[in-house]
C-alpha cells in the first residue's frame, strides 16, 4: 500500500513546501494569530517547539485555559504532515499522559514562583480557600449576607403588586 501523502512528505524534506499553521489540520487562523504572540510564526517553529510546549506558553501567556487547543495542538503535529481530528486525541490513551505533564509542569512553576516570593501562597489544588471568602465583620443593619432572607429589601417599581385592568391574558397574545 502506498505512503499517505508522500508527495508532500517529500516536498517537505526537500525543503520546496512551507506549511502555515493554518494549514495544518484542526488549526485556524486564529490559532496562527495566538501563537504568533509567543513566537511561533510557522508550521516549522510549531513542530521544533512541540505541542505541549506550545500549549503551556499560551497558557503563560494567559490565551487559553482550554484542554481542547492542546488536543487540537498534538493531533496537528502528530502523524506529520496529515494530523490527526483534535477529538480523537481526546479519547486516546494519549491524553492522560498529556493532562499529567500539564499538572506537573504548572505545580512546579507555581512552586518555583512562591519559592522565589512572587507568588503568595497557594490553598490545596490551587482553588480558592472558601473561609477566606466569609465575613470576618459583623453585619450592619441593612447590609445583606449569603444565607439571610431578602426581608428589608425594597419592592420592585416596575412590578404592580396586582394584575392591571388593561392587561391580556396569558393565551390571548398574539391572537
Amino acid at each position: 500500500m502506498p505512503e499517505r501523502n508522500a508527495k508532500v512528505r517529500r516536498r517537505l524534506a526537500a525543503g520546496k513546501l512551507h506549511l502555515r499553521i493554518c494549514d495544518l489540520r484542526n488549526l485556524g487562523p486564529r490559532a496562527e494569530d495566538i501563537l504568533a504572540t509567543v513566537g511561533i510564526r510557522t508550521a516549522k517553529e510549531l513542530r521544533e517547539r512541540g505541542a505541549l510546549e506550545a500549549y503551556l506558553a499560551l497558557r503563560r501567556a494567559g490565551h487559553s485555559q482550554s484542554l481542547n487547543l492542546l488536543w487540537a495542538l498534538v493531533g496537528a503535529l502528530e502523524p506529520w504532515p496529515e494530523g490527526r481530528d483534535w477529538r480523537e486525541v481526546a479519547r486516546s490513551p494519549a491524553r492522560l499522559p498529556l493532562m499529567l505533564e500539564v499538572e506537573a509542569r504548572d505545580s512546579a512553576r507555581a512552586s518555583t514562583l512562591q519559592a522565589a516570593g512572587v507568588l503568595p501562597g497557594r490553598s490545596t489544588q490551587g482553588r480558592k480557600n472558601r473561609t477566606s471568602l466569609r465575613r470576618t465583620q459583623p453585619a450592619g443593619e441593612g447590609t445583606w449576607v449569603p444565607g439571610l432572607p431578602f426581608e428589608g429589601s425594597p419592592k420592585k417599581k416596575n412590578r404592580p403588586s396586582g394584575r392591571s385592568s388593561g392587561a391580556t391574558p396569558r393565551g390571548a397574545r398574539g391572537r
